[in-house]
């Protein structure tokens, strides 16, 4: 693809469809059941922005064979690369496995000269060359003639192997490290499910209201806990506090958030440590600091199923993506009473909650090394050997 790059050594411009066959996607009709909810992966829009940069082994929704049959798309084989075309331009990823996908991509089948693993890192690093290929003015659309005409700058295969294996192994241990998350966010929510004595949660937390304007405040960098922040990995965005218009919440002590914003997607962030900088929640956040146990037991409190059941029964509004629930009755929602459990089981659940936000600083750690990394590989800038030893104290 034209970029301001130059040619080094070892690299050279190749037309894209000269190393990898371009691919279309389909959507089977909405109108049968019998077309969906079936065994075949099919990759949507929102799986490529939920998973930007990955390899992905399961998708939200899934097609039948029948589908397939009746409709343009294809399956298409593990290793394909995709690139979402239409409204959100510029995601990628990686099939894991054979899958189909929507008309919102354009589909790369990489012939032996071009790594998929490569492939996928080279249109991270250029999504934003990739989006000046796209064209509307309220939806952006990058269309097959433009797809086609794209050329990559590419080094012998061999080094291709070499690059994706280093930034490979970042993505490995992020991971790892998101499996953990997973399992120990999973162990502490189910270790205070069986509690029977209930309390309102205004008996284990306090709400803290006081709002101010971060962009009062100088110029001094914030850390901005916002639902986007949320969203794209639990960890706060640094900011220019005048880049922040609105009021936020101070955060002035350890505390628990929960989103008041469509509790059917349940947000609760546990901010057992304090950035360094001086740090300010969203009020689309309520802030609860815990009054006689650890962030960490209020995170998995809040996390219940039980607790979002009620939340999603108390909303207001009738647009499904901006109902709401007011704090008062947040506040007044039944927890298991975190006295009834024993201090060792507290502990443990405090410990969960602790490694939770252990892996999730060490892979920001690692996605801000690995992406610092990645334009200047795939820029032919750094060669494989001087980053290996840039990263063997990491990885």
């Amino acid at each position: 693809m034209p970029t301001t790059l130059s040619q080094p050594t070892g690299f050279r411009w190749r037309p894209l469809g000269e190393l990898a066959r371009l691919e279309s996607g389909h959507t089977p009709s909405r109108k049968v059941d019998e077309y969906w909810d079936g065994e075949i992966p099919w990759i949507g829009i929102r799986d490529a922005t939920a998973n930007h940069g990955r390899t992905i082994d399961h998708t939200l929704q899934n097609v039948t064979q029948k589908g397939i049959e009746n409709s343009s798309a294809r399956i298409l084989p593990a290793g394909t690369v995709c690139l979402s075309r239409t409204a959100s331009v510029g995601y990628v990823v990686r099939m894991g496995v054979p899958m189909a996908t929507s008309q919102d991509f354009v589909n790369w089948v990489c012939g032996p000269g071009l790594s998929s693993r490569y492939l996928r890192y080279l249109l991270v690093a250029e999504q934003e060359s990739v989006r000046r290929f796209s064209y509307g003015t309220t939806h952006q659309t990058m269309y097959y003639p433009e797809a086609k005409a794209l050329h990559v700058c590419v080094p012998e295969r061999s080094e291709q192997d070499a690059i994706a294996e280093i930034l490979g192994a970042f993505d490995d241990k992020i991971a790892v490290n998101r499996k953990v998350v997973e399992t120990a966010a999973e162990l502490a929510v189910s270790m205070l499910a069986g509690g029977n004595r209930f309390v309102e949660l205004g008996a284990v937390a306090s709400l803290r209201k006081a709002t101010c304007s971060p962009a009062l405040m100088g110029d001094m960098a914030v850390a901005h806990f916002s639902l986007p922040a949320f969203d794209s990995g639990e960890m706060p965005e640094i900011s220019n506090p005048v880049e922040i218009k609105s009021a936020k919440f101070e955060v002035e002590k350890p505390s628990v958030l929960i989103s008041k914003l469509n509790p059917r997607f349940p947000r609760v962030w546990n901010l057992a440590r304090l950035p360094a900088e001086r740090a300010f929640a969203s009020t689309e956040f309520l802030v609860l600091e815990p009054m006689s146990c650890s962030t960490s037991v209020l995170w998995a409190l809040l996390r219940s199923p039980v607790l979002s059941a009620q939340l999603q029964s108390q909303v207001a509004g009738t647009s499904g993506s901006h109902q709401r629930v007011k704090p008062a009755d947040v506040m007044a929602s039944q927890v298991p009473d975190p006295e009834q459990f024993s201090p060792s089981l507290l502990d443990t659940v405090s410990s969960l909650g602790t490694l939770v936000v252990d892996r999730r600083e060490e892979s920001a750690s690692l996605v801000r090394l690995r992406d610092t990394l990645l334009p200047r590989l795939i820029a032919g800038e750094l060669r494989v050997r001087d980053a290996e030893r840039e990263v063997e104290s990491v990885l």
